[in-house]
């Protein structure tokens, strides 16, 4: 019966478990078969994310067949001017729906040209309240689409102030509230590879070339650059744009100090030579050699030398003198 008792006891376990695991998919099927329905609460934090899902505003703009099947979407608001190309078909016609095509290319201030399927698209005056784009076929035919206006005073922003910078580079430089922007371009191609701005000033290594903005935060930064030369050659600088007057940066001035320059230790003073003059008997060997115009090192050695061979020769004398006298004594 002690053997029995736990026996039981564990297949009325086993059989527990396995009724509840046949038991658990039933549930969750009758679970999943039920509908639910969404609270107030529950639609209203679902209703933003559908509206933000169908929110196509950033992409909107006035829309202008350029030819070759493309038409141009033109906008001119907070991001500033931009032209985009897409590919609608040669059977679009204004009011179709052009959302939905492809974007062959972007044209704006960073890349205010390019070409496509044989179209030169360019857009000119960016800077402006009034840019427009103008798009050229390979016979030279161009046309001119303007861009809505842009607000007066709703960007405070001056130039471009064109820059060669060397080997084939060149630089557009422009200064607003956000603070100085370079856009650099390269060879006689109006599309930009690079762009600066105040929270990246400077390309990277891997450009080959150093260009950067000093000063990226203050009120008067200066484009530096070297693209060709050795270790040597000297930077190149160019002053940026000054801001119109009334126009304050959106950002907290803040120059930088170059580094101080390292500055060479002063050179140790020399510890004042002492010179020992012995006393007794050899001090008058070491005058002897001050007198002959030896220096003290080389005076005193040889006049203690002199000293000790007199005295060494005294003593043999003396001794001598001893020995003779009692040779004579005993003979």
């Amino acid at each position: 019966m002690r053997t029995s008792v736990p026996l039981v006891l564990r297949t009325s376990t086993v059989t527990a478990a396995l009724a509840g695991a046949m038991l658990v998919p039933a549930a969750a099927g009758a679970a999943f078969a039920a509908p639910v329905t969404a609270t107030p609460q529950m639609a209203a934090v679902a209703a933003p994310a559908a509206v933000a899902a169908t929110d196509n505003s950033r992409y909107e703009g006035k829309a202008v067949y350029i030819g070759e099947g493309l038409v141009a979407v033109l906008r001119n608001k907070v991001e500033g001017p931009e032209a985009w190309i897409r590919e609608v078909g040669p059977k679009w016609k204004p009011g179709d729906d052009y959302l939905s095509a492809r974007v062959v290319v972007v044209i704006d201030r960073g890349a205010p040209a390019s070409e496509v399927y044989g179209l030169t698209a360019k857009l000119t005056n960016p800077s402006t309240t009034h840019p427009v784009l103008v798009v050229t076929t390979k016979a030279g035919v161009a046309k001119s689409y303007p861009l809505p206006a842009g607000k007066a005073g709703s960007e405070c922003r001056v130039g471009p102030k064109n820059q060669p910078l060397g080997a084939g580079v060149r630089a557009d430089l422009y200064f607003g509230s956000n603070g100085p922007e370079v856009f650099l371009f390269e060879g006689g191609d109006d599309r930009g590879f690079a762009r600066l701005e105040i929270n990246e000033p400077s390309l990277p290594e891997s450009q080959g070339i150093i260009v950067r903005i000093l000063n990226p935060r203050g009120a008067a930064p200066v484009l530096e650059w070297k693209t060709q030369g050795g270790a040597g050659a000297p930077f190149g600088r160019a002053s940026f744009p000054k801001l119109p007057k009334g126009c304050k940066p959106n950002y907290e001035l803040s120059e930088t100090k170059p580094a101080p320059k390292p500055t060479a230790p002063a050179p140790a003073k020399p510890k004042p030579q002492t010179v020992v003059v012995p006393k007794g008997p050899v001090a008058a060997g070491a005058e002897l050699g001050t007198e002959a115009g030896e220096g003290a090192g080389a005076g005193a050695p040889v006049a203690v030398a002199g000293a000790g061979v007199l005295a060494a020769a005294a003593v043999l004398g003396a001794a001598f003198a001893v020995r003779s006298r009692r040779a004579r004594s005993r003979g």
